[in-house]
Formats: structure tokens, C-alpha cells, sequence
């Protein structure tokens, strides 16, 4: 039985059925079915380590003593070429070693990297990105030998605050056409908020997947814009993969372009950029890298932070953001706007002081 077989198969559980005092039973011709994918773990962990006792994979997977035998059985009655050794006092299982493949050794450190990378896209949650990725980690964790296995309460120990994620219900197929199309170099045909409010296909030649604070957006050149444009996923209402409708991958496309001197993702005019933060807030300042471009000075009047942006829409909000702990001093465009945006929010709770 080959391995892809063998890991979505039902395996069959011997299991007395027909007497009534269950404390009595005893093997029979009867099965019961054992979960496919805990079976495969079961064969993958015996097949890349030294072995197990029936403890250690209770212990594992945890389950009782007699749940694991019910395993083992379940294996052997597949057909898999299972063999019992003595090492030491210990009655030990593992693959005929015709079958056993390389463990992989990690360091704690190792480890703990790996599940953190985990974590961290867990706002992929309904793309299908992190299912899979959690199926990869699964098959990971059975082929690591025992003694760098120490997960224990690694969820608790390893958190990942996500800071409002986007909503990615129901997009396993725009991601599934979107990714296929990507690798085939095929054309898009889509509709999406930005262009003429969903009222609109256009083509689109998809050259990136980019991954931005805890979204996705697709790059490409866009035929209705006659450029490359960036749109975000949840924008898209419909995607369809244009089946060998292959374009030319442009050899002198770099990634880096997308966001080349902006302040974020979405970019705009080249503007240069001086705020002035106050002393209590500058300690947090200096502790970031907020563009590759700046430029941070301590003064007698706090922290002055300078900027050669390309773009300025991002960076609005994320001057508001810091409230009276910064002030715009050039350019005054800028500070002008600032200044008119936080006068329309006075007014706004001005406005509900007098009419509550």
C-alpha cells in the first residue's frame, strides 16, 4: 500500500461488539473505524523515530493505553509492516526499517521560531493559506524526534495579537484562482470596489501577492488603469482564472517597486517630512525604523523626526494617531491638513456636547 493510500484510508479496529458486558471483550472479526488522519500521524511518528512505546503514544496523542493498542492493531491490520523490539526493559514499535524515513532534529529555539511563524498568520484564517499551514506544521510535529519535542502549552506561551485582521470568509476560491493564476502566469478577470464601485470587469496580469498589515493584496497591471496597481483581497467581488490566457512576466519587475519610498503600501508624491514629538512619547519614537529615510534628532523641545516620503495618505493617519504628541512642521501642506482634520473632530464632539 503506497503512503498517499495508506494516509486517506479508513483504517479498520478490531473490536469485540457482540458481547454485552464491554469489561469482557476480546478480538473479533468486527471493526470499528479509527480517525484517518490520527492513524497517519501514528505511522508517520514510528516511521521517522526510533520507536515508541504504547505509553509514549498515548502520552502523544492523548489517548489511553488501550486506545493506542487499538491503533497499533488498526495499523498492522492495514497492512503496514510494523515491528516490535525490546530496547532494554522497553517493548518498543516502530516501521520495518525498509519503511522508516530521516527524523528531523530542531533546536528548542528552532522550534519555538517555527510555531511563532505559525502565529503570526493566523489572520489568513479562511483563505485556506493557514489550514494548510497548519497541516504542514501537523506533519512537521510527527517526524520530530521526542527529545526535541517540548510544545507543551505552546499555544499560551506563544501568542500573536491580531490587530484588527481582515474577514476572509467563504474566499477559497478567489485565493485558489488567484494563487494557480500567479504560478501560470495567467490572466485575471475580475471586478473590485475600486474600479467603478463593482460595476466593472477588467483584466488583470497578476505579478504579487503582497502581505500587509494582517491583509492581503494582489499586484499587477491592470488593464483598465494601463499600470500597475495594487488592490486589496476582501475588495474583489468576482475572480475569474482566465485558463491559458498566459501573459510575459516582466523580467525587470521587482517587488520592491510596489511601496518604493512610501510610507506603507500606498504611495504618491515625493514630500519631505519633519514632526516634532513630544519628550515623553520620543523614547518610543526612536525605538522604531518608521521609513528607511529617517532621520531622528533629540532637541530642547522633544524628538524631531524627519522623512523623504513618497506619499502622504498613510502617514496622515498615522500622525493623528499620535494625538497631541506631535506636531506637523513642514511641509505646511501637510500640517494645514492635519490641522483641519483635528478642527472637523472638535467640532464633531462639540456638536454632541450641546446636543447629547
Amino acid at each position: 500500500m503506497d503512503e498517499a493510500t495508506s494516509g486517506v484510508l479508513h483504517y479498520v479496529l478490531f473490536r469485540q461488539t457482540a458481547c454485552l458486558d464491554r469489561n469482557d471483550m476480546a478480538e473479533s472479526d468486527h471493526y470499528r473505524y479509527a480517525p484517518a488522519s490520527r492513524l497517519h500521524e501514528i505511522k508517520t511518528l514510528l516511521a521517522s523515530s526510533g520507536g515508541m512505546t504504547i505509553y509514549e503514544i498515548a502520552e502523544r496523542f492523548g489517548v489511553s493505553v488501550r486506545t493506542a493498542i487499538r491503533y497499533l492493531r488498526a495499523l498492522a491490520n492495514a497492512g503496514e509492516p510494523l515491528e516490535e523490539t525490546l530496547d532494554g526493559k522497553r517493548k518498543v514499535w516502530r516501521m520495518h526499517p525498509a519503511a522508516r524515513r530521516e527524523t528531523i532534529a530542531l533546536s528548542t529555539t528552532q522550534m519555538v521560531s517555527l510555531f511563532l511563524s505559525r502565529r503570526v498568520f493566523d489572520f489568513l484564517a479562511g483563505t485556506g493559506f493557514k489550514e494548510d499551514l497548519d497541516d504542514v506544521f501537523r506533519k512537521l510535529e510527527i517526524t520530530l524526534r521526542k527529545r526535541d519535542y517540548d510544545t507543551r502549552n505552546l499555544d499560551r506561551k506563544i501568542f500573536d495579537v491580531n490587530e484588527a485582521p481582515h474577514i476572509y470568509a467563504d474566499r477559497l476560491e478567489h485565493v485558489d484562482d488567484i494563487v494557480t493564476a500567479l504560478l501560470r502566469e495567467e490572466r485575471l478577470r475580475v471586478v473590485h470596489g475600486s474600479v467603478a464601485q463593482y460595476q466593472k470587469q477588467f483584466v488583470l496580469e497578476p505579478y504579487t501577492l503582497v502581505v500587509y498589515k494582517k491583509g492581503l493584496y494582489l499586484a499587477g497591471y491592470s488593464h483598465h488603469h494601463k499600470s500597475v496597481r495594487t488592490f486589496s483581497l476582501d475588495g474583489f467581488r468576482e475572480i475569474e482564472r482566465l485558463k491559458k490566457d498566459h501573459f510575459e512576466y516582466p523580467k525587470d519587475f521587482q517587488p520592491s517597486q510596489l511601496v518604493e519610498g512610501s510610507f506603507g503600501l500606498f504611495g504618491g508624491p515625493r514630500t519631505h517630512v519633519r514632526l516634532l514629538f513630544e519628550a515623553k512619547v520620543g523614547r518610543f519614537v526612536r525605538r522604531r525604523l518608521w521609513h528607511p529615510t529617517q532621520k531622528i534628532t533629540k532637541t530642547d523641545r522633544g524628538v524631531e523626526l524627519t522623512m523623504e516620503v513618497a506619499g502622504t495618505t498613510e502617514l496622515k493617519t498615522w500622525i493623528l494617531g499620535w494625538g497631541d504628541q506631535v506636531e506637523v512642521l513642514e511641509p505646511e501642506s501637510l500640517r494645514e491638513e492635519i490641522a483641519a482634520e483635528v478642527g472637523r473632530i472638535a467640532c464633531r464632539y462639540e456638536q454632541l456636547r450641546r446636543n447629547p
